[in-house]
């Protein structure tokens, strides 16, 4: 047995690197458009059913890590029971063991003390600092840090503190910054690399970022996977709003590609809301194209078929090949007769490439796919 203050950080290393390697989490819309570094932070905050347990979940089973602790901190115990219970049967695609194998779980339900809620918060990323001096790559994920800063609201009024910004207090944004600053990669005295990568989903009243929690994680973190109602509800998923999500480190794919791709969802947004107000009929060709071209990139890059074998985990090299088809379409000059019939042209082509998202690497038709998908392309009318 060791001994250690859960709210002292581990420092014995000998230096601390800059978070410069993305991780690789088998999430599109994430690694492509939203970067996690190995040693970053990030937070995902959304309204109440939007998905951020599942994508949590999804990143411990397909994360490029050694070690994944999962801090339950207020969640429902349902929820909890439900971790304990799918973990074991579901399989490590790194070892092909059961994925507890490399999992540990710090339960901490609603239903327990607000000072045990407090601690797991801690408890979970002195664990992670332990791995870490082991000189492995550790993903924590903390759910929910809004309640365990509830809980530290709860602790303030009872012990008679001055209270701040709806009644948390005052010194909220510096408890949230120490707990994300114990992210980090580090170089330890022998010469070998560990990591832990924070990622907390914050789950605000009514969805409303401007809440305090949501704000004080946002000055600290490196990268923001804002949830939308309007996706969820939509069942585009993961429901990252594309729009609203940021992130400072390195992409998979060059930075200026990304730019590029991501203004065609801007433009094809506004012209989406302009259709809503002057109808299909109002609006000129080359917009609606735009429009067409967001969907697609929405319909067969951003959202993941969970319950596809292929197409719930994607690697970098399969995520730059399908940027790439996805470029040369999104460039491409059509020049359909009307809109009925680039409609139906996009559709058939959405159909496609989603055929090829859900095949395997490295089998015949993978290659068919991806030929059928370039050759709808050059056969469409071009300007």
């Amino acid at each position: 047995m060791q001994r250690w203050p859960v709210k002292l950080p581990i420092t014995c290393y000998a230096e601390r690197l800059r978070p410069t390697e993305t991780l690789s989490t088998g999430i599109r819309s994430v690694d492509t458009f939203f970067p996690v570094a190995v040693g970053g932070t990030y937070c995902i905050p959304g309204p109440f059913g939007a998905g951020k347990t599942v994508i949590q979940h999804q990143t411990s089973q397909y994360a490029d890590v050694d070690i994944v602790i999962v801090a339950a901190c207020g969640e429902r115990a349902g929820e909890v029971v439900e971790t304990l219970r799918e973990f074991p049967e579901l399989k490590d695609p790194k070892t092909g063991r059961t994925l507890m194998d490399r999992t540990v779980i710090i339960c901490n339900t609603s239903s327990m003390p607000v000072a045990a809620r407090e601690a797991s918060v801690y408890t979970a990323v002195t664990l992670a600092g332990y791995y870490r001096q082991m000189g492995l790559n550790v993903l924590l994920l903390a759910d929910s840090t809004s309640r365990w800063a509830q809980a530290l609201r709860e602790m303030s009024g009872r012990l008679e503190e001055i209270p701040g910004d709806e009644a948390f207090p005052a010194y909220l944004e510096s408890v949230i910054a120490g707990f994300y600053e114990r992210a980090g990669r580090v170089r330890l005295k022998d010469g070998t690399i560990g990591s832990v990568t924070i990622g907390g989903t914050v789950s605000p009243a009514g969805g409303n970022f401007d809440e305090p929690v949501t704000q004080a994680t946002l000055k600290v973190v490196g990268a923001f996977h804002g949830l939308s109602r309007a996706r969820s509800d939509a069942r585009r998923f993961p429901a990252i709003d594309p729009l609203d999500s940021w992130s400072k480190y390195r992409s998979v794919i060059e930075q200026p590609r990304v730019e590029a791709m991501r203004a065609v969802l801007r433009k094809g947004a506004d012209v989406e809301q302009m259709m809503k107000v002057v109808g299909e009929e109002g609006t000129a060709m080359d917009d609606f194209m735009v429009f067409l071209k967001k969907e697609l990139i929405d319909a067969v890059y951003l959202q993941q078929n969970a319950f596809n074998e292929v197409d719930a985990s994607c690697s970098v090299e399969r995520q730059r090949a399908a940027f790439d088809v996805l470029e040369q379409i999104v460039n491409a000059p059509f020049a359909y007769a009307d809109k009925a019939a680039a409609r139906r042209a996009f559709l058939q082509l959405q159909q496609a490439f989603i055929d090829w998202n859900n095949t395997p690497m490295g089998v015949d038709e993978y290659e068919t796919r991806r030929a059928a998908v370039l050759a709808r392309v050059s056969e469409a009318p071009h300007a």
